[in-house]
C-alpha cells in the first residue's frame, strides 16, 4: 500500500503537469491568433478570414 501522503503527492504533481499543458496549448493558441492578425488585407482576404 501507498501512504495517503505519498499518493497525495503524486497526484498534485499529475496535476501540475496536466495545468501546465493546458496552458501551453492555449497559449500557443494565442499566438496564431495573433499572427493572422499581423496579416495585410489582402492575404487575409485570400485566406477567407474574416476580420
Amino acid at each position: 500500500m501507498i501512504p495517503v501522503g505519498v499518493g497525495r503527492s503524486l497526484m498534485t504533481s499529475y496535476r501540475a503537469l496536466a495545468d501546465h499543458e493546458i496552458r501551453a496549448r492555449k497559449q500557443r493558441k494565442m499566438l496564431c491568433r495573433h499572427e493572422i492578425g499581423k496579416k495585410t488585407l489582402l492575404i487575409r482576404w485570400l485566406l477567407g478570414i474574416r476580420f
